[in-house]
């Protein structure tokens, strides 16, 4: 099984899958964005792909939302990730000798507190991602470089970690989701993805959200992108916590509002959190 991730080998990507897939007979596409990772699948490069769509603290992803409409891809599964991240350096490094961080600017935000308290002078330094940030410390091999990533990214390329759990926030979880050019069945699904188009006239939204009140659905997330080709018109991606008959009934409905709906996939709702 060849799986397409984003960033580099030793990313919270490539620890989401593991997680999903096992460890055995599956092989990594890595992918410098979430672009060339839709592509790998679209192109037969990939089986399937897994991304990051979700994050508690900095909301939805929405690069990944845009690209799932254009591909027409389907969700499989979630998986999701208590993100931890790790002050990485050299064998033998000194936390107080450290001039410089490395790590995806996200990351970078995520540890600001500890980076003023504990490294004032040190310079924060973009990277294009965590685990590539880990790769770089180790060529260069200096030892007043660190870098901002995963345990596991530490693990993977052998290096020590300085300073433990360093983020702001201890609240910080990320949902990734698995895709595939086509649809799935589960027998144990109790979720599904859609992709919701309202009339547009005044009230459309307000009677389409009606429906799931109505057949007691819950939406779990509700989230607008702008339709390209119509300006100033929107399509909302929703989760809900049904399936099944349960869901065709409220899509009829909603065809009946002249609402148009896609099911992005019905899966089964993560159950465990890892820790990374």
């Amino acid at each position: 099984m060849r799986i397409a991730i984003q960033g580099s080998p030793g990313a919270f990507h490539e620890f989401a899958a593991r997680k999903w897939f096992g460890d055995e007979n599956i092989t990594f596409v890595y992918c410098e964005n979430f672009g060339e990772a839709f592509a790998a699948v679209e192109n037969g490069q990939a089986d399937q792909a897994i991304v990051a769509i979700e994050n508690s603290l900095y909301g939805n992803i929405n690069d990944v939302y845009d690209l799932l409409q254009k591909h027409h891809f389907y969700i499989h599964g979630e998986v999701m990730l208590h993100i931890h991240q790790q002050l990485i350096g050299l064998p033998g490094a000194q936390l107080q000798d450290i001039t410089a961080v490395y790590s995806q600017d996200v990351a970078l935000a995520q540890c600001q507190e500890f980076l003023s308290s504990h490294l004032p002078e040190a310079a924060p330094t973009e990277h294009h991602d965590t685990a590539a940030s880990v790769e770089y410390i180790k060529i260069k091999a200096n030892p007043h470089y660190a870098a901002i990533a995963s345990r596991f990214s530490a693990h993977f390329y052998g290096l020590p970690i300085l300073a433990e759990n360093i983020e702001d926030t201890t609240q910080n979880y990320t949902r990734f989701v698995v895709l595939d050019k086509t649809p799935a069945t589960f027998a144990d699904a109790n979720k599904a993805s859609l992709i919701l188009v309202t009339d547009h006239t005044p009230g459309a939204l307000y009677r389409a959200l009606g429906v799931f009140a109505k057949h007691n659905v819950n939406l779990t997330t509700v989230h607008s992108r702008p339709i390209p080709e119509k300006a100033w018109r929107h399509k909302f991606y929703l989760d809900v916590n049904v399936v099944g008959s349960s869901l065709q009934h409220a899509v009829t409905e909603l065809g009946a509002q002249k609402a148009s709906v896609k099911i992005l996939g019905e899966y089964r709702q993560s159950i465990t959190t890892y820790d990374t």
